[in-house]
């Protein structure tokens, strides 16, 4: 395998970092919402480490749904 030229790997790079970024962007409300669940569910009695637990299992199934139901 021999390694491409350097006006290519900068279009790699620069390609995998624009990638990166829209998907930052697209996937921030997921985790705004997941963050905001928690609050909502500590602020009305629930423990710390079940609200995280409830958050996480949405967080999981919102992440499996955002990227087409990607199987192993």
């Amino acid at each position: 395998m021999t390694t491409p030229p350097p006006e290519e790997m900068a279009r790699l790079r620069h390609e995998m970092t624009n990638g990166l970024l829209a998907m930052n962007e697209s996937l921030a409300p997921v985790f705004d919402t997941a963050d905001g669940m928690r609050a909502e569910l500590e602020k009305r009695g629930w423990s710390p480490t079940a609200a995280e637990q409830v958050a996480l299992v949405w967080l999981m199934s919102a992440m499996k749904t955002a990227m087409g139901g990607v199987q192993r």
